[in-house]
């Protein structure tokens, strides 16, 4: 990210007449820098919701669902742990009163008394250095059945309550984090969860409109919050979320919920262990997540992600491990749901809990797996980010296999119609085709790749492989001997049919059996630099007048510098950037003229 100016002087003769008036100050810059989107996901690392509670909806407020009112002390212990993030889930419409205006346009305010209590709660961890996501949650203005046809009214009520919580807020720093909505959604539809194209554009059009409200409102943080935009329901499915139109902004980041894999985090399936096949759901979320996101640098935040309790301590032990595993290595900073449920009789999918808030201790079933995420985010053996970009892979030939399938015209698939037109016919494969040395390529055309499935002779054991690679430009997706077996098992001779699925509407013209993948490594790419030279300010890789420029302007108070910039800036090592560090710059630039 490049810091930010609105005109920086090119011409070397201006910019010398500028340097023989200068007036050198000895005053240091108040602030260290501007963090990038990436420095303030990193330092996130690891977060918390309050969960039901400021998000309550009902009559008695943030204690309608059971729980107590938030406290200093509750956030202290929270911090205590380890987690650096907080996020407030607050929902709004109960404490908002609507008039119109002249025009009998409907005005939307924010109860003063609320923002006041929201405010309270943000200050028990912002006053502490620690991050805060805030964000329109339960909104039943938003969460809709009409949600398709219902953006004009939505879009209007969104940007008033952004308005007034940005300028509410605008004095606080890169710390405090906006999330434009929670879980956006076409409420009672069969797809509610889904969504459709519809309800895509709807979701573009609303993140859109937040990003344009928040970066109006006039603040020092005006253009460097950071702004977290969900996609449709805050999927984690690509099926979903590859319709997200990302705005052209440096300080977005995508807004995910996973509880995942569903089946043991949520859903009926084996909680006793965390088998093979769940570590195989979780790699293609990831792998899914670093594809279309991480590995064209838009930042990520899992906002929501917990495994239900079903008396299965070691078990979610092991799946904070695998999952934080992956999401360090990505650099995604992830946010833990605690509702301060250790049980719930009446849904066993909901047992959130991790603090008991009645008393501020950790729950003993959950306490280990809190535990075993911040042995993973403190082992320095594991780099945050380091895997955030796709490897390059040397694929064979599509044609230079066996071939499954081909159809030149193309077989057109409706990821809808679950009836058998979301998918191809079985194919019959053999054990050598899906084995060690082989891997299945399919060339398709559509927004997202084909799902791999595998069944047995009877037609059951359905298994379902997402690609580890897709050449975009040729239309080819990949899917590893890897990701097979973990998926199906080491014993591929019980796989007989092969299916390719549609998650979201494309065409299929050919599947093949090809040699395996070669990694590719260019020993000859030379290694980027840690750091830039002291004085060069604008990270240009040089030292000259220009950055002299810019360095004053910075003391002016005309422009911000990225942390890398000011740490270039402080060019005496002295820990404060003043006019120390603008008179050895201009020293510096004038020997290297």
């Amino acid at each position: 990210m490049q810091f930010q100016f609105r005109k920086l002087f090119a011409a070397g003769t201006a910019a010398v007449m500028l340097l023989s008036g200068m007036t050198f100050f000895q005053t240091t810059a108040s602030a260290e820098g501007t963090m990038t989107a990436d420095d303030i996901t990193e330092n996130m690392t690891i977060g918390w919701n309050i969960g039901n509670s400021l998000d309550s909806t009902g009559y008695s407020g943030e204690t309608s669902w059971g729980n107590p009112r938030v406290t200093q002390e509750l956030i202290d212990t929270v911090k205590a742990k380890g987690f650096n993030t907080i996020r407030v889930p607050t929902t709004w419409y109960q404490n908002v009163t609507t008039t119109t205006d002249e025009n009998g346009k409907p005005v939307y305010t924010i109860s003063e008394q609320w923002l006041q209590r929201v405010k309270e709660v943000v200050d028990y961890a912002y006053n502490q250095d620690m991050y805060v996501i805030l964000n329109l949650h339960h909104e039943e203005w938003i969460n809709r059945s009409d949600f398709p046809t219902a953006y004009e009214e939505m879009s209007e009520r969104l940007k008033q309550m952004w308005v007034q919580i940005a300028t509410y807020f605008k004095d606080y720093d890169q710390h405090l984090i906006f999330e434009g909505m929670n879980e956006p959604r076409q409420t009672g539809a069969s797809y509610e969860w889904q969504g459709n194209a519809e309800c895509y554009e709807v979701v573009n059009k609303l993140d859109n409109d937040f990003v344009e409200t928040v970066r109006s409102i006039d603040s020092p943080y005006q253009n460097t919050r950071l702004l977290m935009i969900p996609s449709y329901a805050a999927s984690a499915y690509a099926s979903s979320y590859s319709a997200l139109d990302v705005p052209d902004d440096d300080y977005v980041a995508v807004s995910l919920h996973a509880y995942t894999p569903y089946a043991f985090a949520m859903g009926d399936g084996d909680h006793t262990t965390f088998s093979g096949n769940y570590q195989s759901d979780l790699d293609t979320l990831f792998s899914d997540i670093r594809y279309y996101f991480t590995d064209k640098d838009i930042p990520v935040v899992l906002g929501e992600f917990s495994a239900s309790n079903f008396n299965n301590t070691a078990a979610r032990c092991d799946w904070a491990t695998y999952y934080l595993t992956w999401t360090k290595k990505l650099g995604i900073p992830c946010v833990l749901w605690d509702n301060n449920a250790i049980t719930n009789p009446t849904s066993a999918s909901e047992a959130h809990g991790y603090v008991d808030r009645s008393n501020n201790t950790w729950y003993e079933a959950s306490e280990p797996v809190v535990d075993a995420m911040m042995t993973v985010m403190q082992d320095n053996s594991i780099v945050w980010g380091s895997e955030s970009h796709l490897p390059t892979w040397k694929h064979a030939d599509i044609n230079s296999g066996d071939n499954i399938y081909e159809n030149a015209s193309g077989l057109v698939l409706d990821a809808s119609d679950g009836n058998g037109g979301n998918c191809t016919p079985g194919l019959n494969i053999t054990a050598e085709q899906i084995s060690e040395n082989r891997e299945i390529a399919i060339r398709y055309t559509g927004g997202a790749a084909p799902i791999l499935a595998l069944c047995n002779d009877s037609w059951g054991n359905w298994t379902e492989i997402n690609a580890y690679d897709i050449d975009e430009e040729a239309g080819i997706a990949y899917y590893s001997h890897e990701a097979i077996t973990k998926a199906w098992g080491s014993d591929l001779s019980t796989a007989a049919h092969l299916f390719a699925r549609a998650g979201v509407n494309m065409t299929i013209y050919q599947i093949s059996s090809i040699a395996a993948a070669e990694l590719v490594t260019d020993p000859d790419v030379p290694e980027k630099p840690d750091q830039h030279l002291p004085g060069d300010v604008n990270l240009d890789n040089e030292v000259t007048v220009v950055d002299v420029v810019l360095l004053q302007k910075y003391l002016l108070g005309e422009v911000t510098l990225t942390k890398e910039a000011y740490d270039c800036a402080d060019v005496n090592t002295d820990e404060a950037v003043n006019g120390l560090d603008l008179s050895r710059l201009r020293q510096m630039s004038l020997e290297n003229a």
